[in-house]
């Protein structure tokens, strides 16, 4: 990877990795007021599930930008950590902090997928 790519791709996880600093602002949503009300309690309940999903989300994300930036430091960046196959530069182009390649991150995905499934049975 030259010096210029290595650069590009750099500002990028920058960028993206400031854009997810910005969403701080969701733990505030995380207090709740008690309701009598039945159905406002429902609707609250939602509303927090929702905004845990987005701040695990955003964590969840912020974590994989700073294992590519770390990656990138290395010299490992574009290496499917799950299997070692190179990632391929057009998915790399569209989501330059993944860390897996298609492959590994359908399996990964799938039993992630079964996990949730087995949990909510």
């Amino acid at each position: 990877m030259t010096k210029r790519q290595n650069d590009k791709i750099r500002r990028q996880l920058e960028a993206k990795l400031a854009d997810l600093t910005g969403t701080g602002t969701l733990r505030k949503e995380l207090v709740t007021e008690w309701s009598s009300d039945p159905m406002d309690q429902v609707q609250s309940r939602q509303d927090l599930d929702l905004t845990v999903h987005a701040i695990d989300s955003t964590w969840k994300a912020r974590k994989a930008v700073e294992t590519a930036m770390e990656l990138l430091e290395t010299g490992e960046y574009g290496i499917c950590l799950d299997c070692g196959e190179d990632i391929n530069p057009k998915r790399l182009d569209a989501i330059p902090w993944t860390t897996l390649c298609v492959s590994c991150q359908e399996e990964h995905d799938l039993a992630e997928s079964e996990a949730r499934i087995d949990k909510a049975a």
